[in-house]
């Protein structure tokens, strides 16, 4: 990763467009986070005045509710102190309920043997069951309501009160089962004694609904708490009555919420901000009316902030893009712009490397980028000629070098096949002058007292001998000779008859072993006009090898005529061959197999030279496999029939 990173790190555009990117990056960032920093704390405003005007509503509502209440109770009072009638409290309570639909329950309570008729206890009792209204008369030793706290705190108040939330206890009201709120207020008689109360009942699920109808956010929340912090109203119904605002806050949150808490029961009005549920909100708080309660909007930022962090992500996303592309674009156009300056380094590691064949062409430009390239160019220039220059000398030494060493390397090998080929000549020549010496002396001390067959054979062998040294003497007569001072002698001659007399008059040295043959495709009386002494040293060359070389089977020599132009006698035999790494190398002078072969290596050498100076050509067959094959090919346009 790291080698990578160098890598790119290396190219000049990259790190230039990076570092634009990176400024504008800078500069973006700190001015959008500026603005942003506005924009939220407009955003908080503007949440706070919304929230806040929808708790004043709310809690103007609650309020004209409750002065309903009031307003109803202090208006019934003023009726029941000269109402001695207790069936028309009754349809008092009644007539209160249907015409405020809002209210769940009314009761109007006498203190004890008030109506006498009716016994001890009086307590009529209305109450909203769905549509309908059902009424009863409560009071029993079971069940003594002057005990109540809605019935003894007015009393002692002599005023009218709102009571805390509470759930009813009467054993017989089985339908009761919901948590009620009382507005209740104290009777007297016209001498201004204590008779009895009025007591109006609201229903907290309602109250809770008339609440949370009222949000501001998809996900806010209303609570309403009493005077000892307990919930009025809240999203989770299990924490009514039973609990606080102080008895289960976020541990996170505890400090502030209980910050909170004594605000809301202090009266006070506000808004802070807390962590509910594990999550920031804003709270928003204030008391509703005379009944010590207060009520707070909970508005979690995630709402508030909604819109804010949508366009927050889209302004991101979009500065990302931007950024992308400001980035692409500047790779682009940086790139374009100092393209030279890489062609230059590219041009400046070739050159280091030795290499000028690549040239720059020269700039139009008229910058410093474009000085630099065309300067470069003409230094590029001037350097090439000077290197193609060193070149050329070094070229030609290191040819005159090798020439040097191959004349070196001949002369040597020229020294060595002259020193090579004098021993060899001394060989060959002393062998056949010792035979003749030896012979000679003993022809000159026993001539008279030999055989005349004993003395017939070695006059043979001293002949053969002589034969020996006259072909070598011609050879090195041949071999000294220039090609182009090589006499040629024409003279019309059947071929056949010349194999034929070569082939009748040579002698085997195997004649037991060894067979000579002579085959023809041509009649008889087809003449040849050329060098007869050449064809027939060629000839004679020819069989001497392969009676050298062959000690067991068949010699032949055969003429035909493969094409129209082009006369051919073929020299084959059955003898040991010429292995294919020494087929190259028979046709060169002073070339021998190895030492302790017989010759001096000018044979072939020499009757191929010759062939080619009459015209014909002396090849080996590359596909005979018995032995050895040469092949004399003599051209007829030079014959005569």
């Amino acid at each position: 990763m790291r080698r990578l990173w160098n890598k790119i790190m290396q190219r000049l555009s990259i790190r230039l467009g990076l570092s634009i990117t990176l400024i504008v990056t800078v500069i973006f960032i700190v001015s959008v986070s500026f603005l942003f920093s506005l924009s939220k704390d407009n955003v908080r405003q503007r949440a706070e005045m919304r929230a806040r005007q929808i708790l004043d509503n709310t809690a103007l509502r609650i309020q004209d509710i409750m002065g309903d209440v009031e307003t109803v109770a202090d208006n019934m009072a003023w009726y029941v102190d000269g109402c001695q009638d207790p069936d028309s409290l009754i349809r008092d309570t009644r007539e209160i309920l249907i015409n405020h639909p809002h209210f769940h329950s009314c009761s109007i309570s006498m203190e004890p043997d008030y109506f006498k008729s009716y016994g001890r206890y009086f307590s009529i009792y209305s109450v909203r069951d769905g549509d309908s209204i059902s009424t009863a008369q409560y009071g029993s030793d079971e069940f003594q309501y002057f005990e109540l706290d809605w019935y003894m705190k007015p009393q002692g108040l002599r005023q009218g009160c709102w009571i805390d939330p509470y759930l009813n206890t009467n054993p017989k009201a089985t339908y009761q089962t919901e948590v009620i709120t009382t507005y209740t207020r104290p009777l007297f008689d016209r001498d201004g004694l204590f008779i009895g109360v009025i007591a109006i009942d609201l229903n907290l699920k309602w109250l809770s609904q008339e609440v949370t109808s009222l949000s501001p956010y998809p996900n806010s929340s209303s609570i309403i708490i009493g005077s000892k912090g307990q919930y009025l109203v809240h999203p989770d119904t299990t924490k009514l009555i039973r609990q606080s605002i102080f008895s289960d806050p976020d541990p996170r949150a505890k400090g502030t919420v209980d910050s909170l808490g004594k605000r809301m029961i202090a009266g006070e009005s506000g808004v802070q901000q807390l962590i509910v549920d594990g999550n920031d909100a804003l709270v928003l708080f204030r008391p509703i009316g005379k009944a010590d309660w207060s009520m707070a909007i909970v508005c979690p930022e995630d709402d508030v902030f909604s819109g804010y962090n949508r366009l927050r992500y889209s302004v991101w996303m979009t500065f990302l893009i931007g950024l992308l592309v400001i980035m692409l674009f500047c790779y682009q156009f940086i790139s374009s712009s100092i393209m030279p300056l890489h062609l230059l380094a590219h041009q400046a590691r070739d050159i280091a490397e030795g290499r000028f064949s690549n040239r720059l062409p020269k700039l139009s430009r008229g910058d410093t980028i474009g000085q630099l390239q065309n300067s470069f160019v003409d230094m590029q220039q001037s350097l090439s000629d000077y290197v193609t220059h060193i070149r050329l000398i070094n070229t030609q030494m290191e040819h005159r070098n090798r020439e040097l060493v191959e004349a070196n390397e001949k002369a040597m090998e020229a020294d060595a096949k002259k020193t090579a080929f004098l021993q060899d000549m001394m060989h060959q020549i002393r062998t056949p002058l010792n035979i003749i010496g030896g012979f000679a002396q003993v022809l000159n001390e026993n001539f008279h007292a030999m055989p005349p067959d004993e003395s017939k054979n070695i006059i043979q062998m001293m002949q053969d001998n002589v034969k020996k040294i006259t072909r070598i003497s011609r050879m090195l007569v041949g071999f000294a000779s220039p090609q182009g001072h090589i006499a040629l002698t024409k003279e019309r001659f059947s071929c056949n008859a010349l194999c034929r007399e070569m082939v009748g008059n040579f002698q085997l040295t195997s004649p037991s072993t060894v067979k000579l043959c002579f085959e023809t495709t041509v009649p008889d009386d087809f003449m040849v006009y050329t060098d007869k002494q050449r064809v027939e040293l060629i000839l004679e060359q020819l069989l001497d090898n392969a009676n050298k070389f062959t000690h067991q089977g068949t010699i032949t020599v055969a003429v035909s005529q493969p094409d129209v132009q082009t006369l051919a006698i073929t020299v084959s035999d059955t003898g040991i061959g010429i292995a294919e790494a020494h087929r190259q190398m028979i046709f060169s002078q002073f070339a021998k197999i190895d030492l302790f072969t017989e010759g001096v290596g000018l044979g072939l050498p020499l009757s191929k030279r010759a062939a080619q100076r009459f015209g014909g050509d002396l090849v080996l067959d590359p596909d005979y496999r018995k032995g050895a094959s040469f092949i004399l090919t003599i051209p007829i346009s030079q014959s005569s029939t």
